[in-house]
């Protein structure tokens, strides 16, 4: 009796620990390998970017203008947003939207620094070392 219960306590393990272990390393392993340029991706450490290359062991990574990083295909963590098929809008069609400030926000950010201090000054008192 008492060996059937180690042997269905170890049973139990192996499908509550090890099972599902191995199912997510082999997802993670597919969807590194099936990552495809365009693709917008995130690393293990953080940094997002946007696939421009890639080859068996490695991958090109856009992470802004003219930056390319090359990361390994392991530090891949996850896949933001696939690499698109087709193109969904015309650059025609996009409009552009500009971000202003109205006159009653910029008399309110002017006020604010009206009080003599410089906000980015720091503190006279603290020692540097």
């Amino acid at each position: 009796m008492f060996i059937i219960m180690i042997v269905g306590f170890i049973a139990l393990m192996y499908f509550v620990m090890i099972r599902p272990q191995k199912k997510r390393q082999r997802e993670q392993q597919n969807m590194q390998d099936t990552v495809a340029p365009g693709a917008r991706v995130m690393t293990i450490g953080g940094l997002y970017g946007t696939v421009v290359d890639s080859d068996d062991e490695s991958v090109t990574l856009e992470a802004s203008d003219d930056t390319f990083l090359v990361f390994a295909r392991q530090a891949i963590a996850k896949v933001v947003t696939p690499a698109e098929t087709e193109p969904e809008a015309d650059e025609e069609s996009a409009e552009e939207v500009e971000a202003t400030l109205s006159d009653d926000d910029l008399d309110k950010l002017r006020e604010s620094g009206d009080d003599g201090k410089d906000k980015h000054a720091g503190n006279a008192d603290r020692k540097e070392y």
